[in-house]
């Protein structure tokens, strides 16, 4: 039997190992440069439904493997079986077949593209997710204190991460997961520095956090003063996990309130005289949890 009845395999298994070696040195020369969570190896506690979540995202992935061999299996072999009856022996390479090579190069690095660039997607929402929960885990501890605790709060195009209604005020936490380079491993380098205006951290900075928590504490100032007829105001925060925060003068006097969720970090929410009487609070959580969608 002649080599060129095993074209069809031998295209298919090249397909296979060409993609296969693409994305493991892509991920090999990623993970060599990426950056990463200040969460990464730290014991965070007992996150709600944890294991279930790692199930489910195994499951996800099965699934997806499941399918992709349903939905190739009939092409790839018939693929194999209509290589089987051409006559090679007529076959020559020409203007058709650099067409076919150009388009199969188009899919590819189309496909490639796609595909890095929603693993980045999914990185950094398995990140936010993680830091969400970290610290909502973290600003439960507080009822125990008087304070009600919200999350995911839906204000129209936008969520607020936590909302805390605490004797001494209301605050809207938004909380970030900013990852450090790979190489920089000391605690040292888990710094973030707050001026007031500007987040620093050792290799780049960033005003969108300060000026994103608080446009999502105006709306809810705006939304419990319409709801409330009197003026409540409401105090942007920003929780970074796993980051450990310096602030100077002006840091520590800003509007927005910065920390970490880790350690004894929620506590600042129950520092401080009662400002707000406890009717008034169920007010406000009354009027709050009017904004989630009833079950149905």
């Amino acid at each position: 039997m002649k080599w060129e009845v095993f074209i069809g395999h031998i295209v298919f298994i090249a397909s296979c190992l060409i993609t296969l070696a693409i994305v493991l040195s892509f991920k090999f020369l990623r993970k060599r440069r990426e950056r990463r969570s200040p969460l990464h190896g730290r014991q965070i506690g007992h996150l709600p439904g944890q294991q279930l979540l790692q199930r489910i995202d195994k499951a996800d992935e099965e699934l997806s493997f499941g399918f992709n061999v349903m939905t190739i299996a009939l092409p790839g072999l018939f693929l194999i079986w209509s290589t089987t009856q051409i006559d090679w022996g007529t076959v020559k390479f020409g203007a058709n077949e650099l067409i076919f090579l150009i388009g199969w190069a188009i899919f590819f690095t189309y496909g490639f593209w796609h595909y890095q660039r929603h693993l980045k997607r999914r990185e950094q929402a398995r990140d936010g997710l993680l830091a969400e929960r970290v610290t909502g885990m973290q600003l439960n501890r507080l009822m125990a204190h008087g304070c009600v605790v919200m999350h995911d709060l839906p204000c129209g195009h936008f969520n607020i991460d936590h909302v805390v209604i605490a004797p001494r005020g209301i605050f809207a936490v938004e909380t970030k997961s900013f990852r450090k380079p790979r190489e920089e491993a000391t605690q040292s380098k888990t710094r973030v520095t707050f001026d007031g205006s500007t987040l620093r951290f050792s290799d780049f900075m960033t005003r969108k956090p300060l000026d994103q928590a608080r446009g999502q504490a105006a709306f809810l100032a705006g939304f419990l003063t319409d709801s409330l007829g009197e003026k409540i105001p409401v105090t942007p925060v920003i929780s970074l996990p796993g980051w450990f925060i310096e602030k100077d003068a002006a840091g520590k006097a800003s509007d927005v309130f910065v920390f970490t969720p880790m350690g004894r970090g929620c506590d600042w929410f129950t520092y401080g005289d009662e400002a707000i009487p406890e009717s008034k609070r169920n007010l406000i959580a009354q009027a709050l949890a009017l904004r989630y969608p009833a079950a149905s």
